[in-house]
């Protein structure tokens, strides 16, 4: 739902109505903004862009918004079921924008815990009542006094990690517009991104020292801010509009709504190429962080040990992908990302049992090894080689194969082959998932293909209480150094989860339910049995 007001002034009246109509949505979704615009002075080309890139965003996320350049959408009955009030490049340089009693209302919000989010010109607001004023610069951090004329300049991010930069390239070329302020607010807030003042001519300028998007946390209130925003163009810049979406999830702790899964427990690895990819200029992935909370393996990297080539072992990041609903994916061309952590994945196969899901695409497999070419594992080096693992055939049959450490047989009754019989499509993204049961004698091992169906792809394997897998890859089935991109795949990984239990029926259902929706997955695609 949608709601848009484009005139200056409408009746109290009508925005109660409004109010009414959204409740029921709001209640729906859990999510209703503001995107508010009105303004008093300079009125930026550009406005109208911003306003539909935060509604194209809200569209997006299944968020209730109103489109206001109205203030009195600020009173108690609207921003009580309201979780997040934006100022979209809105100027008051000329004069009051706000009466005192929606001023009042504002800040009732703001203190009980409602997020903020200001761009570009929200930091040219200057003349409220002055308690209010005092207050509203001390909300954002900053005062924006002046500016040089648009420039192309080089964006540093500093703070990589962040919802609103994880996407962006480490070095970011920008044409814009690069506000001073009154002071540096660099001692009051999480400098996400700043301005190289020697990549661009103009003046002024802040010393060097020159932040440009930020973020703070006042008690339970959570305010995201971006001086960047002055040109029409930049409101259709991918980057930019990933920044601003990631800053507004943030502010409303949603931190990617899409992407948080139902079932947590017993969660050991979430490596999602939305989030927690250190990549170069060229893209190139370094390592990929862990999200799983409280995880203890929590980088997966890049390693060059075997490779004639240094950094030849590097995926490579894609972003945007719109198969997948704009989701990033990791691309892997027999390379791999290792976590360092040896026993971290010991008791998977011991007994405790496992559970994983990965969102794949496939692509055309080069490996050298037959019919082995790995997305994951933690299969030992040497030895009996015990651990779990999954790949592609040749022909892109999609296997997992956990290895038990009783025999040496790549393929036997102690090392079971659990293999799709339908090839899957190159180019095709899929969601791959298996489970280990829990249990010391023998247990079953499962490969399900889109739909969980557990009379399908079945086998049994006989636990080893004693088995010792190695480290965990993530594009080969085990620690690189051995047998570098000769045992990897190649096709793209979106998402890949990993869970220290089996889960059950119920958690598989919802599980397969929320990464379907999420990523467009589709489940025509039957899982066939086993070969």
């Amino acid at each position: 739902m949608k709601d848009t007001i484009g005139i200056k002034r409408v009746s109290l009246f009508s925005f109660v109505l409004l109010l009414l109509s959204s409740a029921v949505f709001a209640d729906k979704q859990n999510i209703s903004i503001i995107n508010f615009y009105g303004d008093n002075g300079f009125r930026h080309a550009s406005q109208q862009a911003g306003i539909k890139m935060i509604e194209a965003i809200a569209e997006k996320e299944h968020w209730n918004i109103i489109s206001t350049d109205n203030p009195e959408v600020f009173n108690d009955r609207i921003l009580a079921t309201t979780q997040l009030i934006i100022f979209n490049n809105n100027c008051g340089n000329a004069g009051k924008i706000f009466s005192e009693l929606e001023q009042l209302s504002i800040k009732k919000f703001i203190e009980n815990g409602g997020a903020f989010a200001g761009i570009h010109c929200a930091g040219a607001i200057w003349n409220e009542t002055p308690e209010f004023q005092q207050w509203y610069e001390a909300l954002i951090g900053a005062r924006m006094v002046a500016h040089p004329d648009v420039e192309k300049a080089t964006m540093i991010i500093e703070t990589k990690n962040h919802p609103a930069t994880t996407s962006l390239p480490m070095y970011w070329q920008l044409t814009d517009e690069y506000h001073t302020f009154t002071s540096n607010p660099r001692a009051k807030v999480n400098v996400l991104i700043s301005v190289d003042e020697n990549s661009y001519k103009g003046n002024p300028k802040m010393m060097g020292d020159h932040p440009m998007v930020w973020c703070k946390e006042i008690g339970k209130t959570r305010v995201f801010f971006s001086a960047l925003g002055h040109t029409e163009a930049i409101y259709a810049d991918y980057n930019y509009k990933k920044m601003i979406e990631g800053g507004l999830k943030w502010a409303i702790k949603s931190n990617d709504c899409h992407n948080q899964i139902p079932v947590k427990n017993g969660l050991l690895v979430d490596l999602d190429a939305n989030k927690g990819v250190f990549a170069d200029d060229s893209e190139r992935v370094i390592k990929w962080e862990n999200q799983a909370p409280n995880a203890t393996a929590h980088f997966f990297e890049n390693r060059d040990s075997g490779r004639k080539l240094r950094g030849s072992g590097c995926p490579t990041l894609k972003r945007n992908v719109p198969a997948i609903k704009g989701h990033n994916t990791v691309v892997f061309q027999e390379q791999e990302l290792i976590n360092n952590d040896e026993d971290a994945f010991d008791q998977l196969i011991t007994g405790k049992g496992y559970t994983f899901f990965c969102v794949i695409k496939p692509y055309k497999q080069k490996g050298k090894l037959k019919d082995v070419n790995s997305f994951f594992g933690d299969l030992k080096n040497d030895g009996m080689y015990e651990g779990l693992w999954g790949g592609f055939t040749d022909d892109n049959r999609a296997w997992s194969a956990p290895r038990n450490g009783i025999t040496i047989g790549r393929w036997d009754a102690n090392n079971p082959f659990l293999c799709n019989k339908k090839p899957l499509n190159e180019n095709q993204y899929y969601l791959i998932m298996g489970k280990m049961e829990e249990g010391t004698d023998s247990v079953n091992v499962y490969l399900m293909i889109n739909k969980w169906d557990e009379k399908k792809c079945v086998q049994k394997i006989k636990v080893n209480i004693n088995a010792n897998s190695s480290k965990l890859a993530v594009g080969q089935e085990r620690d690189a150094v051995n047998h570098p991109g000769l045992e990897s795949f190649d096709g793209e990984i979106a998402r890949f989860l990993l869970y220290g239990k089996p889960l059950s029926k119920q958690e598989m259902k919802i599980m397969v339910k929320n990464l379907s929706k999420t990523y467009m997955i589709h489940s025509r695609f039957a899982s066939s049995g086993s070969k």
